[in-house]
């Protein structure tokens, strides 16, 4: 059975560790090895072995494991060793690029080159004054290099006189980084004090040359430079950089040996070096090299030309996806743009801060073999979905990588992909690109999941309320009923006690009444009474009302109300009469008479007009009058502070009668303009 090997690393976006993967991949398939890639895995001394897919316990079952150290452990590495040792403890682990105590480790021999390099410059170019602008100052490879250039330069008794060494560090090995220190160190040193420098990476170089030659004062301009890694950018004009060459597709090929070794019980060297070469070009003050350009390097320009098109094509393209399905179509014609041979995206449930047992296959395709897009959205175990996803092999040359889809601490999810060396460092951005979506993704399923959550929330505050409103209705209407029943008992009272009384008083004073003057005026008082006790009894609960129609029962209450003195009352109603409950009849009949009992007592009107019109599905009933009009806001006596005129029991009255019915009450005026008041309520049923 052939064995399963990792290679873990940050990200194939950089020479480095591209040429470490290509070296190891080939060896790999030589030895008749499987291996994948990890890519985006973060490491440090805090996190658990859990944390890992190459863990002992990863659902990845994995044989061995070769491990970047040289970029994956920016910081002191003295205890790590036993750390992985202890993470890992069934499964061997090969170093690249740092000596770990107890693991065998491949390594670049880096001093050798550069003293020659250090020799050179002093001996060939009399060059004493030196600059180094490294990377990281805790990082090994950066402590490796600067130590070696601080013995060389410092160390050594040299013919002429003796040669000193200035040292600034930035925060990575990047062309940004290297921009940034010559910037700062020529802005603190306008005259230039140095004869060369030292770049502690080719990338570093390539931004410090830019600054010399567009921005640097101007006996800077033709500083020599050199650099470290010897990438294929190195080679080219106009950098034609001299610099240190790391065999880095070597480190990766003699890795995957040492790994095979292991595996099959053979000894292998507890650190085993490669040795690097000085590399020399026109830009250390060298005259005549020159740049020989092969006809396939034309040809990988034109396809990365190509490539970085397809890149920034795709990551606009994804930015504005609003769900996992809208990244299929532009991942599929990105996958075919770079020949992927196998291509799966899986997704976990939500953002996590380690890899958790379950998933979800999002997307799985294979461009190149024209196979339909398979999407399986059911949660499985992680060893279910490599089960799925590994058991079919791929072409030689083409092996496998995963990359963590991450966003800061948390993870998202994983691609696991297949393509050619050429492709690797391009299918590194995307993923990247292809984070962000993702993560942005996940926030818009939140903030929709919060909405949600929001929505029943209102939903739920809507029932208490709408609860709330039907109990306080059925108080109001309680309070209604008990209201009309009391008018109801004191009309009763009135008619069949008082009114009875005041009947034999007036029959008793009017027998008397001929002989006696007091007697007659007794009977005339006795009479007014009870014509008005009658009156309110009948106001108070007009019984008739149960046997009249509405049109009818407000025709009578104009009628009774409409005097000889001020206000003139006039009534009128339009539409076909439909028919209205009996307690609908009576809420009606009690916000007219209050209203013009309202008018009567406080309008000071002259006329009052009473419409009632029959709609096809409500019916209107609308009191207007010409007196001094209602304002809310008139500056009248009894004022709120809050300058609303306060409302008595009587519009209270009206607006809980019209609510009872479902209806709407409006009350509007204007100073001197006279007011209107306006019940619409629904009904339902035919025309009669």
């Amino acid at each position: 059975m052939a064995y399963r090997i990792a290679l873990v690393l940050k990200y194939l976006d950089e020479e480095y560790q591209a040429s470490i993967f290509r070296g190891a991949a080939a060896e790999a398939e030589r030895l008749g090895m499987e291996l994948i890639c990890i890519q985006g895995d973060q490491f440090d001394q805090s996190i658990s072995g859990s944390s890992f897919f190459f863990s002992s316990s990863s659902a990845l079952r994995l044989d061995g494991v070769l491990f970047l150290s040289s970029i994956l452990l920016d910081n002191n590495t003295g205890n790590i060793s036993s750390r992985l040792k202890n993470i890992f403890p069934t499964i061997p682990l090969v170093s690249i690029g740092t000596a770990l105590k107890g693991i065998p480790s491949i390594v670049c021999e880096t001093t050798r080159p550069i003293a020659d390099l250090v020799h050179h410059l002093v001996s060939d170019h009399g060059y004493r004054r030196f600059l180094y602008l490294g990377g990281p100052r805790g990082n090994h490879d950066n402590r490796v290099r600067e130590e070696a250039f601080t013995k060389t330069i410092l160390g050594k008794k040299w013919s002429a006189n003796t040669c000193t060494l200035a040292i600034r560090n930035g925060e990575l090995f990047s062309e940004t980084a290297g921009l940034q220190l010559i910037k700062q160190y020529c802005n603190d040193h306008s005259e230039r004090d140095i004869d060369v420098i030292l770049a502690g990476s080719d990338d570093m170089a390539a931004g410090i040359r830019k600054y010399l030659r567009t921005g640097a004062p101007e006996s800077w301009r033709d500083c020599p430079l050199t650099g470290f890694d010897d990438i294929p950018l190195a080679a080219t004009q106009p950098l034609a950089l001299t610099t240190i060459h790391q065999p880095t597709e070597r480190m990766g090929a003699a890795a995957a040996r040492a790994l095979h070794d292991v595996l099959h019980g053979s000894k292998t060297a507890p650190v085993l070096e490669i040795p690097g070469r000085t590399v020399l070009r026109n830009s250390c003050g060298c005259q005549g090299y020159t740049v020989s350009v092969p006809p396939e390097e034309s040809e990988r320009a034109l396809r990365r030309e190509q490539f970085l098109r397809d890149v920034s094509y795709f990551g606009q393209e994804i930015m504005g996806a609003s769900s996992a399905e809208a990244l299929e179509r532009p991942l599929r014609e990105f996958l075919t743009n770079v020949a992927s041979r196998d291509f799966a995206l899986v997704l976990y449930d939500s953002p996590v801060s380690s890899i958790p047992d379950k998933g979800r296959i999002q997307l799985h395709v294979s461009p190149l073999a024209g196979t339909q897009p398979f999407r399986d959205m059911t949660l499985r175990s992680m060893d279910e979905l490599f089960d799925s996803l590994l058991k079919n092999p791929v072409n030689a040359g083409t092996p496998r990588c995963l990359f963590h889809l991450r966003a800061g601490d948390y993870r998202l999810g994983f691609v696991l992909y297949s393509v050619d060396q050429s492709a690797h460092t391009y299918m590194s951005v995307s993923g990247m690109f292809l984070s962000h979506a993702v993560n942005r993704l996940f926030e818009l399923e939140h903030e929709q999941d919060r909405a949600r959550e929001l929505e029943r929330e209102v939903e739920k505050r809507t029932r208490e309320l709408k609860e709330e409103a039907r109990k306080r209705r059925e108080v109001e209407e309680a309070v209604l009923k008990i209201s009309d029943l009391e008018r109801l008992r004191f009309s009763l009272d009135l008619h069949d006690d008082i009114c009875q009384r005041l009947a034999a008083m007036t029959m008793i004073c009017k027998c008397a009444a001929d002989s006696d003057p007091a007697m007659k005026t007794l009977f005339d008082m006795a009479n007014e009474t009870l014509r008005k006790t009658r009156q309110y009894a009948h106001e108070s609960f007009p019984v008739e009302i149960d046997s009249l129609d509405l049109s009818d029962a407000l025709s009578r209450l104009c009628s009774d109300m409409d005097t000889a003195e001020k206000p003139v009352i006039s009534f009128t109603r339009s539409g076909r009469t439909r028919p209205l409950t009996r307690e609908q009849k009576i809420n009606v009949f009690r916000i007219a008479q209050e209203a013009l009992q309202n008018v009567v007592k406080h309008a000071e009107a002259g006329k009052v007009t009473v419409q009632l019109d029959y709609g096809t599905s409500s019916v209107t009933l609308a009191i207007t009058d010409d007196g001094h009009g209602y304002e809310q806001n008139g500056k009248e006596p009894a004022l709120r502070k809050n300058r609303r005129r306060p409302r008595g029991l009587g519009i209270r009255s009206m607006e809980y009668r019209a609510h009872q019915m479902d209806g709407s009450f409006t009350i509007t005026g204007k100073k001197g303009k006279g007011t209107r008041i306006e019940v619409v309520i629904p009904v339902t049923g035919g025309e009669q």
